[in-house]
């Protein structure tokens, strides 16, 4: 039988006031002794060549000593150059969010309110160091409580850079945000920052997502996020599956009326951990490929994490940005869709020989028509063009995503024209699109 999921958000304090101490690392001190002293692979490098100057041996430089001592060739080192390299700088666009809510809670036997706080994560996506301004991305369900009294959505944010968030100094390290854009039904939130001294002061940069809406199975990604609220952090793995949907709940634990939605993910196998949620998902060119939002958490799972796919993130945050602040108390955004229903069948996979890797092909189809769509319709090529006429979506559709996660981008004025095979013809639609609000 098919589990729910859990989301990757971790609940870790339920006072209110400051941040401060309500996350608490235990010593790292051995069973019987004492801490143990980290020693540099320098350190060994030098070792060995004082050790071969005394034996009359030929000192080694230092990617000899690699290649011969660790089984790495110079390629694996400027390799590894490179990941390091990549995941710093992605360090500089990661952020540890808090969330506070009102909530009802027991004290001295009695119930109060108080504030409780939630972590999660976040990846800056624009910045104006100058102005102290930016967008953040990061998981609705950081920033969503249901249970909530008064605003389900938090009113009450701080993010956190990187070497910042160890104690959650409120008054010296965090950056308020303010929630501009929310939704559940793609659990995706945009955050905003205006006038930041410590954004000004810092070495924050934003993430670029990647281009393609596509990601190959095997390909390195390393998420960057806020495990346990722990602080930021960086854990490396490949894509396990390209795309497949799963079902999350985002209700508390044993809530007797579960909020459940499905969402269409990328499956990895870099480790996640709850806090780990609105975190980003890179390639090894640093670019991000996803936005952490659940994982596997039964005991007999493990390495099964998921993230929400850049190719609909990145156009959710530019329709947020557009209506920016319109989606009320109890988030939400008007979306466009077609009055013609579609469905699709799964068809063939291709293996590419040249590229070495699979193509998995689904038949996008009409399963009842409307708007010059006809029944059994199977949808070829998506283009929206905007009122000057430019492309602003050209692709072929070979995947039910491809038109989905494109039509994000149709906005009122647009035209959107669909490429169809029709009883074993090639003809093009310009099929009109309505808009419906949804949470």
């Amino acid at each position: 039988m098919k589990k729910l999921l859990a989301a990757a958000v971790a609940a870790v304090c339920v006072t209110a006031g400051t941040l401060c101490g309500c996350v608490t690392i235990s010593g790292v001190d051995g069973f019987d002794g004492k801490d143990g002293e980290d020693v540099s692979i320098h350190a060994i490098f030098e070792a060995t060549n004082e050790a071969r100057r005394a034996e009359g041996l030929e000192e080694l430089t230092f990617l000899e000593f690699v290649s011969e001592y660790l089984s790495y060739s110079g390629e694996d080192v400027k390799n590894a150059n490179s990941l390091q390299s990549s995941i710093n700088r992605s360090l500089r666009s990661g952020v540890s969010i808090a969330a506070g809510f009102t909530e009802r809670v027991i004290s001295n036997g009695w119930w109060t309110t108080d504030t409780n706080w939630y972590f999660g994560s976040g990846a800056i996506v624009d910045i104006d160091k100058e102005n102290g301004d930016a967008y953040v991305v990061t998981n609705c369900h950081v920033v969503y409580n249901e249970d909530a009294l008064g605003s389900v959505i938090s009113k009450k944010v701080y993010l956190f850079l990187y070497g910042q968030d160890y104690k959650y100094d409120v008054e010296n390290c965090a950056i308020g945000a303010t929630v501009v854009g929310a939704s559940r039904s793609y659990d995706i939130a945009l955050l905003k920052v205006e006038g930041s001294e410590i954004l000004k002061n810092s070495a924050a940069s934003a993430a670029e997502f990647v281009t393609s809406d596509d990601v190959t199975v095997g390909e390195a990604v390393y998420a960057i996020g806020n495990p346990e609220g722990y602080g930021l952090s960086a854990t490396q793995g490949i894509v396990s599956k390209d795309s497949e949907y799963i079902e999350v709940n985002l209700s508390e634990e044993n809530d007797p009326e579960p909020t459940v939605k499905t969402f269409r993910v990328l499956r990895t196998d870099a480790a996640i951990n709850g806090g780990n949620s609105g975190g980003g998902l890179f390639n090894t060119q640093g670019k991000l490929v996803g936005i952490v939002n659940a994982k596997a958490s039964d005991t007999d799972i493990d390495n099964m994490g998921y993230a929400l796919p850049a190719s609909n993130v990145r156009r959710l945050v530019s329709l947020m940005r557009e209506q920016e602040n319109s989606f009320g108390g109890s988030g939400g955004l008007n979306l466009p869709v077609l009055k013609a229903e579609y469905n699709y069948r799964e068809c063939i996979s291709k293996y590419h020989d040249d590229e070495n890797a699979f193509e998995i092909v689904e038949n996008v189809f009409i399963k009842e028509g409307g708007d010059g769509l006809e029944f059994n319709d199977s949808i070829r090529r998506i283009k929206i063009t905007d009122a000057s006429g430019n492309a602003v979506e050209d692709r072929e559709v070979t995947r039910v995503y491809h038109f989905t996660d494109a039509l994000l981008s149709m906005r009122s004025g647009y035209t959107l024209t669909l490429t169809v095979s029709r009883a074993g013809e090639t003809v093009e639609v310009n099929v009109p699109v309505t808009y419906k609000y949804s949470d």
